[in-house]
């Protein structure tokens, strides 16, 4: 349908002596240490594993330096050679789909771009666990915050697996508040005296979904437990995530999918103590506040530190999904503030107003014409195309 009416009208740094300062501070690099960031866990499940590199970097840069054009590969005590090609910049991907196997040593290779060598120390992969149970409770926090935490259970009670880390991976629905099938477009602009101006409307059908979208995001930062202090070995209600009832993640549909790595005794301290040092969210790529020691080291040079643990590590995985609806709460705010406005084309200022909205600001059309075609409702993009914040993607996973 197109309808037309003319209207009108008007880093690394090296800062351990910092952290006992007690007067407020303007931080800046000291001792700068540019160093090889490496990042790698292989499985046993059967995929494309994946390294990546990147370098340290200054408390004033923004982002960290990714390592490119590197030679990686990972070779097995059965002399069985994996090679890694660059998928993008810093992440390396197998050229062949492999899976680590009880029993078998391996070793990651690392020749970078300006000839420098590094290796691992041989890794074995560790027992297996699996998630028992996953599962969402409506739970409550010292401070009074209520919010969805997201539990993990795993029995071990049978197996050796004593030391575990999480990964998650949330994904949740955005359904456009103020949503119309109909877009709103203002063409054939002609200026007329005194400040008027003289244009088109258009109408026409939305080509593409932008009602419903799907957003994903990934963890931050280390989350771990161990059982070794325990009388049995048994993993029973350990929060992996926590939402706020107040987020608007939960508002339609949201969905978690968690991975449980089982890790050595020597990669759990690791992780550990460079999570205790870093205190937030990227804690391999960004600046740390002292060297920890993993278990590479470059060949080149025997005194050049190099950050980071190639692992190899079994693994288990569980997804859920939920609604606002499954707990006694309210449904949360949409992500915007929505700003539905409504316009009459008999008013030259309303039109004004319309014309700045839609042309320069992407409000969309949020409702339909009455019967002269005069009255409009348009609102923010935020609030009427989800596209404008999210992917109208459906994952393939997704169970409504």
């Amino acid at each position: 349908m197109v309808l037309k009416i003319k209207h009108i009208t008007v880093y690394f740094a090296t800062l351990m002596f910092i952290m006992s300062c007690r007067e407020p501070f303007e931080p800046e690099s000291i001792e700068f240490l540019d160093a090889l960031v490496v990042e790698s866990t292989i499985t046993n499940q059967l995929k494309h594993q994946e390294v990546k590199l990147s370098r340290t970097y200054r408390l004033e840069d923004n982002e960290p330096k990714t390592e490119n054009n590197a030679n990686v590969r990972i070779q097995d005590s059965n002399n069985t050679i994996y090679t890694f090609s660059q998928n993008q910049d810093g992440i390396y991907i197998s050229d062949t789909e492999f899976q680590a196997q009880d029993g078998v040593m391996y070793q990651l290779f690392i020749v970078t771009q300006d000839g420098n060598e590094y290796q691992s120390s041989e890794v074995t992969l560790t027992p297996t666990s699996e998630i028992s149970n996953l599962y969402a409770e409506l739970t409550t926090k010292n401070n009074g915050e209520q919010g969805i935490s997201v539990f993990v259970d795993s029995d071990n009670t049978l197996g050796e697996a004593k030391y575990f880390k999480y990964n998650y991976e949330e994904t949740y629905k955005i359904i456009a508040p103020n949503y119309f099938p109909y877009d709103i477009s203002l063409i054939n602009l002609i200026f007329i005296d005194f400040g008027l101006i003289e244009y088109d409307i258009v109408i026409t059908e939305r080509e593409q979904e932008e009602r419903v979208c799907y957003s994903t995001e990934k963890s931050f930062g280390v989350i771990q437990t161990a059982t070794n202090d325990l009388e049995n070995n048994i993993i029973s209600r350990f929060e992996v995530n926590f939402i706020p009832i107040t987020s608007p993640k939960i508002r339609d549909r949201y969905s978690i999918y968690v991975e449980q790595y089982v890790q050595s005794l020597e990669a759990y301290t690791f992780y550990k103590t460079i999570n205790e040092f870093s205190g937030s969210n990227n804690i391999l790529s960004q600046i740390q506040p002292g060297y920890v020691l993993g278990n590479i080291q470059s060949n080149s040079e025997v005194s050049e530190k190099v950050i980071g643990y190639f692992e190899a590590a079994t693994i288990s995985s569980d997804r859920i999904y939920f609604n606002y609806t499954d707990f006694d709460i309210q449904l949360p705010d949409y992500y915007y503030d929505c700003d539905l406005r409504t316009f009459d084309y008999n008013d030259p200022y309303e039109r004004a107003r319309l014309y700045s909205l839609v042309t320069h600001n992407s409000y969309k059309l949020a409702s339909g014409v009455n019967n002269t075609g005069t009255i409009f409702d348009v609102v923010n993009s935020e609030c009427g195309d989800c596209t404008s914040i999210s992917s109208n993607i459906r994952p393939d996973f997704w169970e409504d």
